[in-house]
């Protein structure tokens, strides 16, 4: 499955580390919360990589998606009533993909800057519909006052009140998610993406329709980023127009480039150095943006193939 030095060397340390980082930090809640939503990030993250780095489609419209995942589940959900974790899972990424693949429709019919002109300004649009909505709470929001309960035939697997297991629900999550991109890159269509990707001129002089591969894959990827955004309204308990935002998918894309584009992997490393990063610079200054911004600038400038990138060339040379 992980075919890549780096790559393996990157899971056999991150994982069972992650696995124990309630244990080592005590259970601090903070921490363990802080921990929870860069592992939804990460997801988030990951799915815009494989749009960007893997199929060639460049966005900055994937906030759409990831807001969409948590109002859908207000939408949905009985405000007073506990319902199963797992039954509005398939509800949020089933609407979300059907979605998906009516925006895709019309989004993919351009290419380049026109992309992601039309992405962003389907998801700005989204955003000032939510912000101006009164039903939903406008900027302040909306509160989940009940968080779903994951039982599955009478037992129940995950307290979502407790951190510590929600903790472990965002790395089992993560992990599929990776898993899943790994399976879909070893695929028959998976190459068939990497083929597009290279070169659709000649994928479509062997006979494969070039936007339905590419519709596919925006659908798979929008539905993750729907469900990483459904676990971050259910770890906070509130949904808001922020996370359909624009600086959201501006800010996953830094994360997915500094992580190495296209290497999936990557993304969770671009994610938990930049939200390392922005722990560090945001108790260290009250302006911390310009010395944070300008750090990121240079190491995209020094690593030109991200920090996997990095990683990967280093064990060549130790090789």
């Amino acid at each position: 499955m992980f075919t890549n030095r780096a790559e393996k060397l990157f899971v056999w340390v991150f994982f069972p580390l992650a696995l124990l980082m309630p244990l080592l930090l005590d259970q601090n809640t903070y921490y363990v919360n802080k921990l929870a939503t860069i592992l939804i990030l990460s997801i988030f993250v990951m799915s815009l990589d494989y749009l960007v780095g893997r199929c060639g489609l460049v966005t900055l419209g994937h906030a759409l998606f990831y807001g969409m995942g948590g109002y859908l589940f207000v939408m949905l959900a009985p405000e007073y009533e506990a319902v199963n974790f797992w039954i509005y899972t398939f509800y949020v990424l089933a609407i979300s993909s059907v979605v998906a693949l009516i925006v895709g429709f019309i989004v993919l019919r351009t290419s380049g800057i026109y992309m992601i002109m039309i992405t962003l300004a389907l998801a700005q649009m989204c955003f000032y519909f939510f912000s101006d909505s009164t039903e939903f709470g406008g900027n302040d929001g909306v509160f989940i006052y009940v968080k779903p309960e994951t039982s599955v035939f009478g037992l129940n697997l995950f307290d979502l009140d407790n951190p510590t297991h929600f903790y472990y629900l965002c790395l089992l999550s993560l992990f599929n998610c990776l898993l899943f991109f790994k399976l879909i890159m070893r695929s028959k269509f998976g190459r068939i993406v990497d083929a597009v990707q290279e070169n659709p001129e000649r994928t479509t002089a062997l006979g494969y329709n070039v936007f339905h591969f590419r519709l596919a894959s925006y659908v798979i990827a929008s539905a993750l980023g729907a469900y990483a955004g459904y676990l971050f309204a259910l770890q906070y308990g509130f949904v808001n127009p922020s996370m359909l935002s624009w600086q959201t998918s501006g800010t996953a894309l830094v994360m997915s480039i500094l992580g190495g584009l296209g290497t999936l992997y990557g993304a969770i490393l671009g994610t938990l150095v930049y939200e390392g990063l922005h722990y560090g610079f945001e108790h260290l200054t009250e302006n911390w943006l310009l010395p944070m911004g300008v750090l990121i600038i240079l190491m995209v400038l020094a690593f030109r193939h991200g920090l996997a990138g990095y990683l990967e060339s280093l064990l060549e040379k130790r090789k």
